[in-house]
């Protein structure tokens, strides 16, 4: 079992607000230039980077982890992979879950 570092170096959190910003950059393009889609439109009601808390920056939800989250760096491939953001609930996509269900 190999050692893992529990807390992010400053590099890899600079790096990482680095990617999200890019992202956020990406985002806004798309949306100036008239494309609609669905994807788009969830990813625009996500916080920007800047918006974002360091729990949501740093930490995803694990169910098999202690207290539910764990360090973003302990994800396998977590440069390379789209990490849940938090949007506004809509009629397609609910917070909870449809009733009765």
């Amino acid at each position: 079992c190999r050692k893992r570092r529990f807390r992010l170096t400053d590099t890899q959190k600079y790096r990482h607000r680095r990617r999200l910003r890019a992202v956020d950059e990406v985002v806004d393009t798309l949306v100036q230039s008239g494309v609609q889609l669905r994807a788009l439109e969830l990813a625009r009601r996500a916080p920007t980077e800047s918006e974002m808390t360091p729990l949501q920056k740093y930490w995803v939800q694990s169910k098999r982890y202690r207290n539910g989250i764990k360090p973003i760096h302990w994800v396998p491939k977590w440069t390379k992979v789209m990490h849940g953001r938090r949007w506004q609930p809509t009629t397609l996509h609910h917070a909870t879950g449809p009733k009765g269900k």
